[in-house]
């Protein structure tokens, strides 16, 4: 039988103000997975998610805009529209919007982003111009020959259980890379061979932000089909991003960390978070990623050194909001997975202390 809708509803916006954070967070995928199964309840979760947005946690809120774009309904705009032009909306939320705006690439959004291409908070202003170049992209000529080329590879060198994994993955901000000089098209680009010269693309702040993710999720993808040999070299060029001076690329980088849940990553995840200069977007995006190793990787090290470096986030009073509630779900996601210590891992001893600050400008 599949989940009740008013009572998820119920759960998500937190009507009876008892639900804890972590269970609004897997109401909130719950929701998503539901939206594919008909139109009418892809409407239902549109209007569900869309009624969230008054809450004060921002982490939730940016969480809420990601899966409406990650939906890929054009009747998720009109509250993206909403949350992207209320300059008085957090700055992370904000920014999740635009992104979400780019994921579902429909023209109908360009009006909004080019209006705030020259926002003061520079996350926002980054964020909409990668919106425009992967929205005119996706609807142009090469961007269909791209997507076809992509899918031929896909069909040619996976298999039925990595299609269903490719159906389930995130849409990206920018698509990767898809064609490399002297390759032919047919060929998996995403190899060691081309991993200096992804690196090159990645760190070249002479290129638009636009191509260096490119260069980014290419060496994602690297790391997931080039082989073993390549993987660690493509972690670490990837983690040489995390000098960029946009806190936008560097929470970029964490967040395909998150995905990759690739052991080498942890040092480099464990410095962000601990780094209390580091811009409270990235310092998230690094929590979720260390949670992700813990539940994916076979490394104990990596294990101990994550789940420490969580733990002691998630208790600091002094942390940014959007640090801590981040440790503390991903401290739950491991307690969920793994039946961990209630009293080590229970995120109701979790309480908000502070307000969440709007990001200013960088």
């Amino acid at each position: 039988m599949l989940p009740d809708l008013d009572a998820l509803e119920a759960s998500l916006l937190n009507k009876s103000g008892n639900v804890k954070l972590d269970a609004r967070f897997r109401t909130l995928f719950t929701l998503k997975g539901l939206a594919s199964l008909s139109e009418d309840r892809m409407e239902r979760v549109i209007d569900i998610i869309s009624k969230g947005f008054d809450d004060d946690s921002a982490l939730l809120k940016h969480e809420m805009a990601y899966v409406l774009g990650q939906l890929k309904d054009t009747r998720a705009l009109a509250c993206l529209n909403r949350i992207l032009s209320d300059e008085k909306e957090h700055a992370m939320v904000r920014h999740e919007a635009a992104e979400a705006m780019g994921a579902i690439s429909s023209p109908e959004a360009l009006p909004v982003l080019n209006t705030y291409l020259h926002d003061p908070d520079v996350s926002v202003r980054e964020t909409c111009h990668l919106a425009i170049n992967k929205i005119e992209l996706d609807n142009s000529s090469t961007g269909k020959e791209e997507q076809a080329l992509k899918e031929q590879r896909d069909k040619a060198h996976g298999d039925a259980i990595d299609a269903a994994a490719r159906a389930a993955a995130p849409i990206d901000p920018a698509p990767a890379i898809v064609r490399v000089p002297d390759s032919k098209d047919e060929e998996n680009v995403y190899t060691l061979k081309n991993v200096a010269r992804f690196r090159d693309t990645l760190l070249d702040t002479n290129l638009s932000l636009f191509d260096r993710y490119r260069a980014m999720f290419a060496l994602r993808n690297t790391v997931q089909q080039g082989g073993k040999d390549a993987e660690a070299p493509a972690v670490l060029a990837l983690a040489d991003g995390l000098r960029d001076g946009s806190a936008l690329f560097r929470h970029e980088i964490c967040f395909v960390f998150g995905e990759l849940c690739h052991p080498v990553s942890v040092p480099a995840m464990t410095k962000v978070l601990n780094d209390v200069q580091e811009h409270e977007m990235v310092r998230h995006e690094a929590a979720e990623a260390l949670g992700g190793v813990v539940e994916e990787a076979d490394d104990d090290a990596a294990h101990a050194q994550a789940i420490e470096t969580l733990k002691r986030w998630a208790d600091d009073a002094q942390a940014p909001r959007v640090v801590r509630e981040s440790c503390v779900v991903a401290l739950d996601e491991m307690a969920c997975t793994w039946g961990a210590d209630a009293d080590n891992n229970d995120p109701t001893q979790f309480q908000p202390m502070d307000s969440v600050q709007a990001e200013g400008s960088e």
